[in-house]
């Protein structure tokens, strides 16, 4: 990841386009990590744009197919092919109903994909073939889910985590801006601090 010419993938859940606090966050991020590696390159798959369709049982067994043929170049597997290569992942959304928008979790499907984005060992164990090593989460939170009972309700970065530990992506940092809803918050307050967050993170990159 030190390497010159890194690619970087930017999954853009940020369904809110230019008003979203959380791509704010993110960009914070790219902004600071291509002023410091002006080589790396970043490509962006904005959910937003893709309209990606969840996967029922037809398209789910035309899927199988082409994953049976190992046919990386059908166009089911674009998204995951991109994220393979990648040699940094950057994910940001907005948090909803416990995790994120179903853009993020329809993506997520995508993206698995057994032979090619991960692989199956002899005992059964998940074995990630991607190039990344390493993820960045950014988030945002109207309410405080950070402590308190609900702490238990904020599944957004143990489910990233479990799914990209799979594809082989052990490392997950994670910005949150939280309690941006609250009457009398100090949301320009809350941002900026998160944003030193995001500035850090790339600096250690």
């Amino acid at each position: 990841m030190r390497s010159k010419n890194m690619r970087v993938l930017f999954v853009d859940g940020c369904i809110r386009g230019a008003q979203s606090r959380t791509r704010m966050l993110a960009q914070t991020f790219l902004d600071t990590l291509t002023a410091r590696k002006p080589d790396c390159t970043v490509e962006i798959a904005d959910l937003n744009t893709l309209r990606l369709v969840p996967l029922f049982g037809d398209t789910l067994a035309e899927r199988d197919a082409a994953v049976a043929k190992q046919d990386w170049t059908n166009a089911w597997f674009a998204q995951a092919v991109q994220f393979q290569q990648a040699d940094l992942i950057v994910l940001a959304a907005p948090f909803w109903e416990g995790t994120f928008p179903a853009a993020m979790h329809t993506y997520i499907e995508h993206i698995c994909a057994a032979g090619l984005t991960f692989k199956y060992g002899e005992d059964g164990s998940q074995i990630g073939l991607c190039k990344a090593k390493h993820a960045v989460f950014f988030g945002t939170k109207g309410g405080i889910y950070s402590q308190g009972a609900a702490r238990e309700d904020d599944f957004a970065a143990r489910f990233l985590k479990t799914n990209l530990r799979m594809l082989g992506i052990p490392e997950l940092d994670v910005v949150e801006a939280e309690g941006l809803d609250i009457d009398g918050a100090d949301v320009e307050g809350i941002l900026e601090q998160a944003k030193n967050q995001a500035r850090a993170v790339a600096e250690r990159l």
